[in-house]
């Protein structure tokens, strides 16, 4: 990455009516394609039955088709919410979904209203992590569910090609990471698999199952990165985990 270019950008995504055009030309998770939403609903289907649930999506971007599958299989109830209107209050109306905004800390609902949390691909561009795991342990109910699919990649050398990118935001220093891209779409907290499971049993959960997937390039690659040589071999090669935590009692 070019440093000073980045630090640029990212100060000039700080002024609301640039974040705003940029978000017409920005491409979010699934998309709203209906095929994979689809395929992401029957993999939170594995976790649990919807039928009668109230459920909760956090980050959907540009796609409300996973939660309009699960009003169709008999949801109680969906709610969405995101950091950015990236679908209209009226297109959710339609779909008998309720569309929230919110500031990336508290989450607009009441303690203990779900019996499930969705998230596919989000909770890594997370700017308050930490609190965000609190807050969905507090609108869970006890028993409830956070299913989250986490993609722990750099999401800036995404189409780049090299392979010895992907996990380049770890080359950066914390303070200087944030300067190149709290503002921006690119942005990942850069926790490792061993930090979001830590935090989720440190906030109230239970881990009730993590699937990991594993780069080789990476783990080839490995000798190479010093920068990885910190991390354990789990953390330094681990691209994506999906997790299903249970709120403890």
């Amino acid at each position: 990455m070019v440093i000073p270019k980045e630090i640029i950008q990212n100060w000039l995504m700080g002024f609301g009516w640039v974040a705003r055009l940029a978000r017409r030309y920005h491409s979010t998770g699934l998309n709203a394609d209906q095929v994979q939403a689809y395929k992401v609903f029957e993999d939170y289907c594995r976790f649990s039955p919807i039928k009668g649930k109230d459920i909760l999506e956090i980050g959907p971007g540009q796609t409300l088709e996973v939660l309009e599958y699960a009003m169709a299989e008999g949801a109680r109830s969906c709610m969405a919410v995101d950091v950015a209107e990236y679908i209209s209050e009226e297109r959710a109306r339609r779909s008998g979904i309720t569309y929230r905004l919110c500031d990336g800390k508290a989450l607009p609902f009441e303690s203990e209203q779900f019996d499930l949390i969705w998230s596919h691909t989000a909770f890594e561009h997370l700017r308050f992590p930490e609190t965000t795991v609190v807050e969905c342990c507090r609108v869970l109910r006890k028993g409830g569910l956070l299913i989250a699919k986490i993609d722990l990649g750099d999401h800036s050398s995404y189409g780049s090609g090299d392979p010895s990118r992907l996990f380049e935001c770890l080359k950066y220093p914390r303070w200087l990471w944030d300067l190149m891209k709290w503002n921006r779409s690119s942005y990942v907290n850069r926790l490792r698999k061993s930090e979001w499971l830590q935090l989720l049993q440190q906030k109230g959960f239970r881990i009730r199952s993590c699937q990991a997937w594993e780069s080789q390039e990476i783990e080839a690659l490995l000798p190479r990165l010093p920068y990885l040589h910190a991390y354990s071999r789990d953390d330094a090669v681990t691209s994506t985990i999906a997790v299903c935590a249970e709120k403890l009692p």
